[in-house]
């Protein structure tokens, strides 16, 4: 007689959407998903607003999962806390912990893990490695880096054990704030813009958060083109052809993934994610 599948509730929680997820987990290790779906962040303000959506939504309550992982954008403490930076939402699991496992990390933690399954072989390559004879290919267990634009900037790493014990196996995922480093710009044009991020959002200095967000970029087009528009319009209007902001804004987002690649060595490979 095999074994049962083991059930595990997924919840990714960004700024502005809420994504809800049961899986299988099979005796062998491959995980399936059974049913996902999307809710706006802003519905869910506590722990028990969230445990009730993954059972409503989902049709399991957590009591009868197998486990359950909270992923949110934001920082985290010990595993059983957390809260959105760009929303109202604070969890704490602590009065679960008698019941199955529930835990709480940061959302590019989880993002930096999803590197690692199917859905992250299935990413699309936008500059394969040994395309050339002056770029070998790269080895499968070399570490990894994922970034990723959306409501916010969030970073993570990978990194293969085997960098500290050879043939150990397995992967040590780094967290980051790195989003929240200073941004660099170059130029006059690009200092100009700078100086109106910092008065817009009275700040001493913008962050790559301030710049590659969901507000950045409504911000940049705003400065580009004199328009406000909300940040779904820009996406809508403004990157779907070679747009002055389109222009900046990839200039922006690819001097964000040089910098990555730098701070990280991520030979294995830069995933990118993010709404934007």
């Amino acid at each position: 007689m095999s074994e049962r599948p083991r059930h595990i509730l997924a919840a990714d929680i960004g700024g502005t959407n809420c994504r809800l997820a049961r899986f299988s987990l099979s005796r062998e290790g491959r995980l399936a998903r059974e049913g996902s779906v999307w809710l706006e962040s802003a519905l869910l303000r506590t722990t028990e607003h969230l445990l009730a959506a993954l059972e409503r939504e989902l049709a399991l309550p957590p009591s009868q999962a197998d486990a359950t992982v909270l992923a949110v954008a934001g920082p985290v403490s010990g595993g059983v806390c957390g809260r959105l930076t760009n929303g109202c939402l604070e969890l704490d699991v602590r009065p679960l912990a008698a019941g199955p496992p529930v835990r709480v990390i940061n959302d590019f933690v989880a993002q930096a893990c999803a590197c690692l399954t199917d859905m992250g072989e299935q990413a699309r390559p936008l500059c394969p490695p040994g395309t050339s004879p002056a770029r070998p290919a790269v080895p499968v267990r070399a570490p990894r880096a994922v970034l990723g634009a959306g409501t916010g900037l969030g970073v993570a790493a990978l990194f293969p054990l085997d960098m500290a014990a050879p043939g150990a196996g397995g992967w040590l995922v780094a967290p980051s704030e790195g989003g929240h480093a200073a941004f660099p710009f170059v130029g006059e044009e690009e200092n100009a813009f700078h100086a109106f991020l910092r008065q817009a959002l009275r700040l001493p200095y913008a962050r790559g958060d301030d710049v590659l967000s969901g507000r950045g970029l409504a911000l940049l087009h705003e400065f580009l083109a004199g328009e406000r528009l909300a940040p779904g319009e820009v996406g809508r209007r403004a990157l779907g052809g070679p747009t002055p902001t389109l222009r900046w804004y990839a200039r922006f987002y690819g001097r964000a993934c040089r910098d990555v690649m730098l701070a990280t060595l991520c030979s294995g490979g830069l995933w990118i994610a993010g709404g934007i």
